[in-house]
């Protein structure tokens, strides 16, 4: 330590409770060091055995050895300052004078304060020296005071000089390797081209930070949907690195939604994720460092409490190519979704709609012309002739085909190819779902279309599908076994009826969308008209 001048009686400052709780916490926590290494200094220590135990605790860090009573024992004992320090008791007494390494920092913090004052106390002393030394002219006196002084400020930001040949040659003589290999590439490649062309690889022991801007990386649980821009299928994200999928839609800086091209499928391994919900029924699962754009920018999930607004896509403007199946039959798979019996070896459809039966057996006498139609009640069964079994039922295989068959209510979903179908044959399926379990009321003086059913996936594809066409809907669980899908917003509910319109000239359907028909009926309030015009 520097000598220090002193004021007779006084003791330099310091603080020997700080500097036994910065060594206690290093033992019991030895990645705790990291917190102070930057900032504290064997030499900051008063009392000049602790400051040769943190010497002898650096030393096993940088070497990579476990910090403890045992190591660090033995790392003294080789430096012959085992005795000298206190011994093994003393590391023992060190260990328990200090009950968490949690405030490690604000401990190192104390320590390097009082030795900022000890320099100062140091610096002031030697300059009454020079002050009081006729042999120093007084401008030498003021520069050495000088010196002294910023000596003091500069130690807090330490800097080390060194040759700059020293710093290039490394650089010089890897780009001389690059220049006789003609490789890009001398280091270990990290797998990422850009990557590389910009390092030449990772090489010694340089450390390389790779930062990105927000919104440019995310981190989504392993079975979060995307949407496949090519096909306009939904896959998890476990699928699209997979198929190192190359585009999927993103949110530009403006706010709008756009394909935006992956630069990498990064697995960050197992960290802590957390489910976001909108109010209108969106969810997403999420680590605490996903960004999302909040009414003042981009905000990391771990700084939005609940209640702040975040921005969510109005329309997600992708649909598929596939028009190979025929209307009729996309109006079929609607038909057992979303009223079919389907655990029975014969498939039923259950419904009272004159309009929706009728078109529901003229389909099927026209794509399984071998099956006839069986009523029993309100229930509809397609059966084929008594073969005795030699012969499947053509519609129960059909249905198996897109994973249908032996769904209950509770589990039915979209099949697969809905979102690979175009446009025109995405929203006949919407409106043939509609038409059999929506409903269309009054209240307060303005429209709401619904839907319900007992299936959440159900529910949450068709929630997701309204997005494709520009329409807002809520999503929430009235009670058990019960997903409702709302629109209420008078643009939606304009352009729902818009679309259905549209729809219903285009493929010659039957018109029992429930934007234009629906039963009458009254209940909890809510009155159910038969005729709801809606604004064009």
């Amino acid at each position: 330590m520097a000598t220090i001048a002193l004021t007779p009686g006084r003791v330099p400052p310091h603080d020997l409770d700080a500097e036994m709780s910065v060594l206690g916490s290093i033992l019991l926590d030895p990645l705790s060091i990291a917190k102070v290494l930057q900032f504290l200094h064997p030499e900051d220590f008063y009392r000049e055995n602790n400051g040769q135990i943190y010497r002898a605790a650096l030393d096993l860090f940088a070497a990579g050895e476990p910090i403890d009573n045992v190591t660090l024992a033995s790392q003294l004992q080789g430096m012959g300052l085992l005795e000298r320090v206190g011994g093994r008791a003393q590391l023992a007494s060190m260990q328990g004078s200090v009950p968490t390494a949690a405030n490690i920092e604000y401990y190192g913090r104390i320590v390097k304060e009082k030795a900022y004052k000890r320099r100062l106390i140091s610096a002031g002393g030697n300059i009454a020296g020079f002050g009081y030394d006729d042999s120093v002219e007084a401008e030498e006196a003021i520069n050495q005071a000088q010196s002294l002084v910023f000596g003091v400020a500069d130690d807090r930001d330490q800097r080390e000089l060194a040759k700059l040949y020293d710093l290039l040659g490394p650089a010089m003589e890897r780009i001389s390797l690059q220049m006789e290999s003609g490789q890009g590439v001398i280091g270990v490649p990290s797998g990422f081209h850009d990557l590389d062309r910009m390092t030449g690889g990772f090489k010694d022991s340089d450390l390389i930070i790779v930062a990105g801007r927000p919104a440019m990386g995310k981190c989504l649980k392993y079975d979060s949907l995307v949407i496949n821009i090519a096909t306009g299928e939904r896959l998890t994200i476990q699928d699209a690195v997979e198929r190192q999928l190359p585009r999927i839609h993103g949110f530009s800086w403006d706010g709008r939604i756009k394909p935006n091209e992956i630069g990498a499928w990064v697995d960050s391994g197992v960290k802590p994720c957390f489910k976001v919900t909108t109010r209108t029924g969106r969810s997403v699962e999420v680590t605490g460092h996903h960004p999302f754009l909040t009414v003042t920018g981009w905000q990391p999930l771990h700084d939005i409490v609940i209640g702040d607004r975040i921005a969510v896509p109005r329309a997600v403007n992708c649909f598929g190519t596939d028009g190979s199946m025929d209307f009729g039959q996309v109006r079929l798979l609607a038909y057992f979704i979303a009223e079919g019996s389907l655990t029975a070896a014969t498939p039923g459809f259950t419904n009272s709609d004159p309009v929706l039966v009728g078109d529901f057996m003229d389909q099927i006498s026209r794509h399984f012309p071998t099956l006839h139609v069986r009523r029993h009640r309100i229930t509809y069964y397609s059966a084929g002739p008594r073969t005795g079994g030699r012969l499947k039922n053509p519609l129960a295989q059909w249905l198996r085909e897109f994973g249908l068959m032996g769904k209950l209510s509770d589990a039915k979903r979209f099949p697969e190819c809905a979102w690979r179908w175009d446009r025109s044959r995405l929203l006949e399926f919407i409106k043939t779902l509609m038409s059999c379990d929506g409903t269309v009321y009054s209240l307060g003086g303005y429209p709401r279309i619904e839907f319900a059913v007992a299936s959440q996936g159900l529910a949450e594809d068709l929630h997701h599908a309204l997005v494709r066409f520009g329409i807002v809907a809520k999503l929430w669980k009235k009670k058990d076994r019960c997903w409702r899908v709302e629109i209420t917003e008078p643009a939606s509910v304009e352009r729902y009826q818009r679309e259905m319109r549209r729809q219903t000239v285009s493929s010659h359907s039957p018109s029992r969308d429930p934007a234009t028909l629906v039963k009458s009926h009254h209940r909890s309030g809510k009155t159910f008209a038969r005729q709801l015009t809606l604004a064009a």
